[in-house]
């Protein structure tokens, strides 16, 4: 019985020969492949803290733009690019001479980590205000989000392989692995109004959700586990498969993504509502406090479904037989093993195929929910100066059913309202990123470019994170100071006055 267990630590070394058959079980590995190029939480930024940026109305809607009233016009401004992995970096495991240390890579990771991507393409965003205590805004946006995890069992396996004591006789979860991806449009209103004269600002705003495509991993549970005894394989598996305007078919047997429909504009398969609130507090002069929610909400998806799964089932392997295979057909040269192999291989193949069928559900594919990205913010202010800021914030976010937490804190200068200089340091998936913003204003115009992660973007290699913003906005009514008086916020009575 040991043999079957060195035969096994022999087909490993032989990996390339099993590569082209073992492409044949597709299922999987489609649901493997969907989310790697292109899928985390998000970062924060100047966009989410300071009022010059047009955003940030919408990250708190208790913030009021310093202008009367500011216009976004798509594919001019506030588009935004989010990748994001919270695994370890190419340096984490790369060493200076090029060399990989898969040690290092193992004990960097946790259990399960995420490579995530997020895009918001801005159609139009428009807000007017009132100098003295209100608000209005309107934006629409179209919005991508995807997510795929990976399980760090996967790398132990394919490094020390199943044999390795640490893994003999260890049951293996897989079952945090899974693909989530959707793209919406974002309808939204938002309010910003003072409720206390200079003390008391409160915000909220909805936002219509239409969704165009989705797909959803329900459920991926699978089991690996090698017999202490004899060394052969129990692999449990099951999982389930939702989309939204997406041909599984096609993506599950040939691994290509296929949309439905001739093209145009896309067809609404889902919608749903989410809301924003938000406070900013001025506790005392030269300080505030201010928090909000934003995103609280999701979709459903009616419409253009399709659901598969793969029900529970075992599979037991007990390896190959090498050497009786060869010694029943006198065979012993290295073409000979390679072929006996590949036979092996597909045959594994077809067994796999059989045993975890992926199947479509009978009759109409029940409807499904996903969330949208949910943050919550809690921070305070310091304003030593008229242009002068020190900030400091805390969140939580909640994508594709995982929370995340960081912190950050920021160092804003403002020149006569003209120009305005962010520099910010941020603790976001147990790594430290340091960004930066400018807003420059030239009359009626304002430029503004930002990065979460300056070092990411000079040096990928050693960053998880990489974030990038270019917004052209055009600016309305008051802007001068002398105009509005030392209040950037708004003066007059509070709505509760």
């Amino acid at each position: 019985m040991r043999t079957k267990h060195c035969v096994w630590n022999w087909l490993q070394n032989s990996l390339p020969v099993l590569t082209f058959d073992v492409m044949r079980f597709r299922g999987p590995l489609a649901l493997l492949l969907l989310g790697l190029p292109i899928c985390g939480f998000g970062q924060l930024g100047p966009t989410e803290l300071l009022p010059e940026w047009g955003q940030a109305g919408w990250s708190n809607p208790a913030i009021m733009h310093p202008s009367g009233g500011h216009l976004l016009i798509g594919g001019l401004s506030g588009g935004q690019v989010e990748l994001d992995h919270t695994g370890p970096t190419y340096a984490d495991f790369i060493g200076a001479d090029g060399v990989v240390n898969p040690n290092a890579l193992l004990s960097s990771m946790d259990p399960t980590e995420s490579i995530g991507f997020r895009s918001e393409t801005p159609i139009i965003s428009v807000g007017f205000r009132d100098e003295k205590r209100f608000e209005f805004r309107l934006r629409s946006q179209v919005v991508t989000e995807q997510r795929f995890d990976y399980d760090r069992d996967l790398f132990d396996i394919a490094w020390r392989g199943n044999g390795h004591p640490d893994n003999i006789g260890r049951p293996i979860s897989f079952g945090g692995m899974g693909a989530n991806a959707q793209v919406y449009f974002d309808h939204g209103v938002s309010v910003g109004a003072m409720a206390k004269e200079d003390k008391l600002w409160l915000g909220w705003g909805i936002h219509l959700l239409n969704g165009v495509a989705a797909f959803q991993t329900e459920t991926f549970d699978v089991e690996w586990t090698t017999d202490t005894l004899d060394y052969s394989w129990d692999l449990a598996g099951a999982a389930t498969l939702n989309a939204a305007g997406l041909n599984l078919d096609s993506l599950l047997n040939q691994g290509e993504i296929e949309i439905p429909g001739g093209g145009g504009l896309p067809n609404t398969l889902g919608s749903g509502v989410a809301f924003d609130f938000g406070f900013l507090w001025r506790v005392a002069p030269g300080v505030e406090l201010d928090g909000s929610i934003e995103g609280m909400g999701g979709m459903r998806w009616l419409e253009s479904l399709s659901r598969k799964r793969v029900d529970p089932a075992n599979f037991i392997l007990e390896g190959i037989d090498l050497v009786g295979e060869l010694e029943d057909v006198g065979l012993s040269s290295s073409d000979s093993i390679s072929q006996a192999v590949e036979d092996w291989a597909a045959a594994l193949t077809d067994s796999l195929e059989a045993t975890f069928p992926v199947e479509s559900d009978p009759g109409l594919a029940a409807a499904f929910d996903t969330r949208i990205r949910e943050t919550w913010r809690l921070g305070m202010r310091f304003k030593p100066s008229e242009s002068l800021e020190v900030s400091v914030m805390a969140y939580r976010q909640f994508r594709f059913g995982q929370t995340n937490d960081g912190g950050l804190f920021g160092v804003t200068y403002r020149l006569r309202g003209n120009v305005t200089a962010h520099l910010q340091g941020q603790y976001h998936s147990s790594r430290w990123m340091w960004g930066s913003g400018l807003s420059l204003r030239g009359g009626p115009v304002r430029l503004s470019v930002s990065a979460r992660n300056v070092p990411g973007l000079l040096l990928p290699l050693d960053a998880g994170h990489w974030q990038g913003q270019v917004g052209l906005s055009f600016d309305m009514g008051y802007a001068q100071k002398k105009k509005r008086g030392k209040n950037d916020l708004g003066t007059g009575k509070g709505m509760w006055h």
